[in-house]
This record gives C-alpha cells, sequence and structure tokens, in this order.
C-alpha cells in the first residue's frame, strides 16, 4: 500500500480499477504551402474551425444536461475563443501571406496566446492555458483527421490516472463508467478542476508523478476532499474507505435540497452577503442564478488573450456589458494584476528573477500609466451603467494606495475637461493579498470604502510557498496561525472602521473554512459562482454564536493539522451533517 498526497479538487470517494490514459500528442511539422494551394488550405481550415465548433456545442450540451451549476458556460468560453476574430484573423493571415500550413499557422498562434496567458503571472490565469491548449488539440484533430483514443467501453468502475486532462476530456467522461480520475499535474482552480466538482467526479491532481507508480489494473482509492490517493489499499483501508464514501454520498442525498431558493442568512437570522468572482462579461447572468448577490471580483486581466495590446474601447465595452447583465447588482472592477513579462518585448524591460517578488499588479500598472490610465478611464466611463466598485490589486503601503488614487483622479479630470459623464461617488476598495497590507490594515482603511482578502496570494506570501511546486505546495495551508492572524487583523479593522471586508480566495468557497471566516466576523464571501448554494445550505444550519465558538477554539491552536482536523469536527458536529 503506497498513500500520495496531492492537490483535492473536487469532493468525494472511489475505490476503482485504474486506467492509465497516455498524453494526447500530435506532431506538428514546419511546414509551408504554394501561393496556388492558399485558397484551398482556407478553405481547410474553414471546415476544420466548423467541425471544432459543432463538437464543443455537443459537448457543452451535454454538461449542460449532467452537471451541477453554470458549467457549461466553460465551453461558451470555448466557443468564443473559437470564434475570436483576433485569432481567426491571425491564422488565416499566416496562411494567406506567410503561406504556413494550416497546422503550423494554428499551432504559431496558439502557442503566442498560451504565452501570452502565462506572461500575466497569475496562477488563476496560469490554469487556463489548459482551454488553449484544448482548443488547438481539436483544430489540430480536426485538420489532420487523428481521432483521439476514447476509453475502453468494456471497462467499468475505473479511476483515469494521466498526466493532465483537458476541460474537454473532463466533461466527456462517462460518469457510469468513471469513478474519479488523478493526474500529475493541474491547479484548483482549472477548468478541469471546475468541471470535475460540477459533475460530481472525486478528483485530485498535482500528484507530480503518479503515472509513473500505477499500473493498470491496479486497485486505488481517491481521496478528493483531502487530496490523497491510495495505491493498493489493504483491506483495512478498503473497508474504511467504503464506509466514508458511504456516507459522502447520503450527506450529498441529504443537503441536495433547493439551495438556491434558501435566504442568505444564518440559522439565527444573521444576513451573509454571497458574491460571485467572474472574468468574463457573460458570465453575470449565470452567476447572479446561482445566487449571487452581485458580482465581487471581475478578473480584466483576460481581455489581454483576446486582444495583446487592449484599447480604452476594449476595457470600456466588456467592462459595460457585465454592468448591464448585472442590472441592479453591484460588480466589483479588480483593475490589471499580472506580470511584466506582458510588456516585455518591445518594451526594454529586463526579465525578472523573481517575478512574483517584482513589477506586477498595482506596482507595474504605477509604473506604466499609460496601460493603467486607459482602463480607469473605460472604468469611470462605464460606472453610468450600473453599480460600480473599483478595486486595486496587491497593495502594500499606503503609498502605493495614494500613488493609484492619484491616477483614478487624474483620469477623472481628463474626462471632466472632455465633457464625458461618469460617477462621482465610486465605492473604491483595496485587495489585501501581502502581509504587509493586513499588518497596516489600519491605515489604510482610513482611505478606502472596503477590503477584499485575496486568501490564494495572502497564503503564499506569508508562508513564502509557491502552491503549484509540487515539491513544497504541502506547505501551503489557509489554516496556518499566522495566515489566521493577519486575516482576524483585518476582520476587525473592517468592523471598527465600519468598511465591507470580504474573502475573494479559495478559503471562502470552502464550507469548513467559510463557517471558520464567519466565527471571525466575516459577512461578505466571494467566491465561484458553483459554490455558493452549498455555501448558503452550511450557513443556514449554523447559529453565530456557533461559529464564534468554533473559531475561538480553533484560533488557540498552533498547528495547521490540527487546526484542520478540529475545525472539521466542529463544524460536522454544529450542522448535523458529516462534510467529508
Amino acid at each position: 500500500m503506497e498513500i500520495k498526497i496531492g492537490v483535492p479538487v473536487s469532493p468525494g470517494i472511489a475505490i476503482a480499477t485504474v486506467y492509465l490514459l497516455d498524453a494526447e500528442e500530435i506532431g506538428i511539422p514546419r511546414r509551408f504551402i504554394r501561393k496556388d494551394e492558399v485558397p484551398g488550405e482556407l478553405a481547410r481550415y474553414d471546415e476544420a474551425l466548423r467541425h471544432a465548433k459543432s463538437e464543443i456545442e455537443d459537448i457543452r450540451d451535454q454538461v449542460q444536461n449532467a452537471a451541477k451549476g453554470e458549467v457549461s458556460l466553460i465551453f461558451d468560453t470555448h466557443l468564443r475563443i473559437l470564434e475570436d476574430p483576433s485569432i481567426n484573423d491571425e491564422i488565416r493571415d499566416r496562411i494567406r501571406v506567410d503561406r504556413y500550413a494550416p497546422e503550423y499557422a494554428v499551432s504559431r498562434v496558439f502557442r503566442k496566446v498560451t504565452n501570452a496567458i502565462k506572461a500575466l503571472e497569475d496562477s488563476y490565469f496560469g490554469q487556463r492555458v489548459s482551454d488553449f491548449q484544448d482548443i488547438q488539440r481539436r483544430l489540430m484533430r480536426a485538420l489532420t483527421q487523428v481521432k483521439t483514443d476514447a476509453i475502453d467501453k468494456s471497462a467499468n468502475m475505473i479511476a483515469i490516472v494521466a498526466h493532465d486532462l483537458t476541460p474537454s476530456q473532463t466533461a466527456s467522461l462517462d460518469r457510469n463508467q468513471v469513478m474519479a480520475f488523478a493526474t500529475d499535474q493541474g491547479g484548483p482552480t482549472s477548468h478541469t478542476a471546475i468541471l470535475a466538482n460540477a459533475l460530481g467526479i472525486p478528483a485530485v491532481v498535482g500528484l507530480t508523478n503518479i503515472t509513473n507508480e500505477v499500473s493498470g489494473g491496479e486497485t486505488i482509492i481517491i481521496d478528493g476532499s483531502r487530496g490523497r490517493v491510495i495505491i493498493n489499499p489493504d483491506e483495512p483501508t478498503r473497508k474504511k474507505y467504503e464506509a466514508l464514501a458511504e456516507e459522502y454520498r447520503s450527506r450529498e442525498e441529504r443537503i441536495a435540497l433547493s439551495a438556491t431558493e434558501l435566504e442568505s442568512e444564518t440559522a439565527d437570522g444573521k444576513r451573509i452577503v454571497f458574491y460571485a468572482n467572474i472574468e468574463f462579461d457573460d458570465e453575470v447572468k449565470d452567476a447572479l442564478e446561482s445566487g449571487a448577490a452581485g458580482i465581487g471580483l471581475y478578473r480584466t486581466e483576460f481581455i489581454f488573450a483576446r486582444h495583446p495590446k487592449p484599447t480604452e474601447e476594449d476595457h470600456y465595452n466588456t467592462i459595460v456589458s457585465s454592468l448591464k447583465a448585472a442590472g441592479n447588482h453591484p460588480v466589483t472592477v479588480r483593475t490589471l494584476d499580472f506580470g511584466a513579462d506582458k510588456f516585455r518585448e518591445g518594451a526594454g524591460l529586463e526579465p525578472e528573477e523573481n517575478p512574483f517578488l517584482g513589477k506586477r499588479s498595482i506596482r507595474l500598472c504605477l509604473q506604466e500609466p499609460e496601460v493603467f490610465r486607459r482602463q480607469l478611464r473605460a472604468i469611470l466611463r462605464a460606472s453610468v451603467f450600473g453599480k460600480l466598485k473599483i478595486m486595486f490589486p496587491m497593495i502594500g503601503s499606503l503609498k502605493e494606495l495614494r500613488d493609484a488614487k492619484a491616477e483614478l483622479d487624474a483620469a477623472r479630470e481628463e474626462l471632466k475637461e472632455q465633457g464625458i459623464a461618469f460617477e462621482k461617488n465610486i465605492p473604491l476598495g483595496i485587495m489585501i493579498e501581502v502581509p504587509s497590507a493586513a499588518l497596516i490594515a489600519d491605515q489604510l482603511a482610513a482611505e478606502c470604502d472596503f477590503f477584499s482578502i485575496g486568501t490564494n496570494d495572502l497564503v503564499q506570501y506569508t508562508l513564502a510557498v509557491d502552491r503549484n511546486n509540487p515539491a513544497v505546495g504541502h506547505l501551503y495551508s489557509h489554516t496556518h496561525p499566522a495566515v489566521l492572524a493577519l486575516i482576524r487583523n483585518v476582520i476587525q479593522v473592517g468592523a471598527t472602521r465600519k468598511i465591507g471586508v470580504s474573502v475573494c480566495g479559495e478559503m471562502g468557497g470552502n464550507p469548513h473554512l467559510a463557517v471558520l471566516l464567519l466565527g471571525m466576523g466575516l459577512r461578505i464571501f466571494s467566491t465561484a459562482p458553483t459554490a455558493i448554494p452549498m455555501l448558503k445550505t452550511v450557513m443556514s444550519k449554523i447559529t453565530v454564536a456557533q461559529a464564534e465558538k468554533i473559531a475561538d477554539e480553533c484560533l488557540k491552536l498552533a498547528g495547521t493539522q490540527d487546526i484542520d482536523q478540529h475545525l472539521r469536527g466542529l463544524v460536522n458536529a454544529a450542522i448535523g451533517e458529516k462534510l467529508v
């Protein structure tokens, strides 16, 4: 028996037979075409595009029928990328002007797009690379007429073990055949992880080399709640997990009431606000239908995947679309949050030895005022279309906040001089995601209207741990006492200063951790739309007094593991359900 620890991304327990899935690779030679071949090759590309679009529409419809939540939107995003004029025009230009074969043109253009996303130097957006790779592979298969190897239909009760899975592969898994999956790569916010969760497939990712440590036909236990994979379990371990799996299934059945109809409040009637995190304007409608009271985090960086150099109008149109879709609900627009690599080419910027500690996010925006000003002007102009809030990311000092506010004031003055309308009293907030900001929260609170705690980065910067590095990923913990102390300080400052405080990282979407945050005084949660129904259900079963008692007991403990175990037991007991 061997136990491997990875990243839990979709809860549940499965005991199944290993089915090894080989990586899907299509070799693309550097091939050019003759001038007289251009019309035919353009037509071949257009036919491949139609075929890929039809396949994605089929997958979207399949997911819509099978999955909980609005995850079919992931494939609406794939369709939008596939139909993106900037991508298609460049591919056609490579075929028409550079005489690239369509396969080579697709490869070059998609490589450029994925490199641009990687240059954002944000773990969340980095995990979107798999979406573009998924679309590229689909186009390649259509062009080369190479069919992907399907899972043997005669195999039953299997657990897929693979280097990685694309969103399309995940969505195509037969839930009656595939009990769970485990992969070498992957992260908690990837679309593959989101799909696994929505489809109810237990999954553990980031196992580094699980594909080299199992053989097809072996028995494997995948615990998607705790991130454990057990290879060839002994009989006592197997029986233990069979019981745990049954408990989990029973709990899911009991808790599967219509959570979207529940009031957003605790068992003792205290109001809780649930906002949604989004990255595209057309996600707003589905976020609101999931029970969100508005958009707590609108990530604006993804516009750079479509437009390498977005204009003010590009920013403006996207934000206006979001505000119109939100109607009377608030939308919090986070200003650009990416790394310097996005601007290195042609800008004379030197590569950085440690980009996560370098010129990124608000630091980059303050040093690239033209880029920052374009977006700020667009945000201000869009503000007349709805309840807009502005949020600056990665503020680490009072000076940075004041400098960012000065840029915003300068943008306001420009618009005034030009006679362009905008809302005068737009709420302004900041993200608390570096320890220095958490420690001087009282000073920062005097100069802004709200805080949003970005727990993903706050944990990384507090513990000096790259959560995407398998060698140290196990050290990454939301419940480290130092992290909890910083979060508690920010919440207390917000209460004293009477400004809103929310949590917008993964921590707020975890039911156990959400109860801990509730007990620490948090009343606003901004999370993935698919997490909201479960959070509402859990909150409806617990009183604030119970949550406060749980928080008090956990905060007295010194070790992360002790806090995790104690928290799990206390929350399960308080709500009368075992959240495995």
